[in-house]
């Protein structure tokens, strides 16, 4: 399986800190896109081994017997970071340059997502997978694109299966909060009608696991398998620029896709079953204040 990844990343330190790429937390904002990249490939990538027994060192080969592992999952990765001018901390990524490409582009530094999907287009046909991952989201199931394609298998390419993102803080009474709630239904009512099928469940390792169509379908990510792209790209909506989703940052990820497909992410009772980890707090601990 070939994946294709297209993260859009900008940091400006002199910013308003209206996003979290646009204020003085340089260190955080670069660990925070160490950490997306580094865990695509542990949790994709192919180079995965479980540790047979340890032995004498042996020059250019180590200590140690290796077997491969999660071979029937593992993917071939090409992650392309999308960068506006010099308003980036690629230089300060904690994983090899291998492990992604720098991808400079030509945009507003609000209109980089737009970029991405350009990238994604490019290469329509090359791919099993193709994927937007805002430079702040963190993969933590082997199993994430094995359920997106189960979903699609079940229930068909014009539905899309979403994560619920979500923060974490040890140090509060509230160890884990979904940040993504629902909005008013005429926030979205012009783009998706969510009593349009809106639950549907299927048996997953033997529980039922329900879906619902969100009045905010938002996860600053997708991913799509290659019918899917192709279905998208050759909407008369696709590149078309419209931002009047939130806003650019917001219409990148969600506008277009909301267009083309049903959208479903997980119900309240099974939210767990298709996550995504928010790096930096907005909420939890930080706007949200428990007592």
């Amino acid at each position: 399986m070939k994946i294709l990844v297209a993260i859009p990343h900008f940091h400006d330190a002199a910013g308003n800190g209206a996003y979290g790429s646009t204020g003085p937390e340089s260190a955080r904002r670069a660990e925070a896109l160490t950490a997306a990249i580094a865990a695509i490939h542990e949790q994709l990538g192919p180079r995965q081994a479980f540790l047979y027994c340890l032995h004498n060192h042996v020059p250019g080969r180590g200590n140690g017997r290796l077997v491969k592992v999660n071979e029937q999952s593992a993917a071939s990765l090409d992650i392309a970071v999308c960068t506006v001018g010099q308003n980036h901390l690629i230089d300060r990524l904690g994983v090899p340059k291998s492990m992604y490409h720098h991808q400079p582009v030509q945009a507003d530094p609000m209109m980089i997502g737009f970029a991405c999907q350009q990238v994604l287009k490019a290469h329509l046909g090359k791919y099993d997978f193709y994927c937007y991952l805002e430079d702040d989201l963190v993969l933590g199931d082997p199993y994430f694109l094995a359920k997106v394609a189960w979903f699609a298998r079940t229930f068909g390419d014009d539905t899309l299966l979403l994560p619920h993102r979500y923060e974490v803080a040890a140090d509060g009474s509230l160890l884990k909060l979904y940040i993504d709630g629902p909005v008013k239904p005429d926030f979205t009512a012009q783009w998706q009608d969510v009593n349009d099928r809106r639950e549907v469940g299927a048996e997953f390792l033997g529980s039922h696991i329900g879906f619902e169509r969100w009045s905010n379908p938002h996860s600053g990510c997708f991913f799509l398998n290659a019918a899917q792209m192709e279905r998208w790209a050759s909407a008369p909506w696709f590149l078309d620029g419209d931002c009047s989703f939130a806003g650019p940052l917001e219409s990148a990820a969600s506008l277009g896709i909301m267009k083309t497909f049903r959208i479903y992410k997980p119900s309240y009772k099974n939210a767990g079953f298709h996550e995504i980890r928010h790096f930096h707090n907005r909420y939890l601990g930080v706007a949200l204040k428990m007592d």
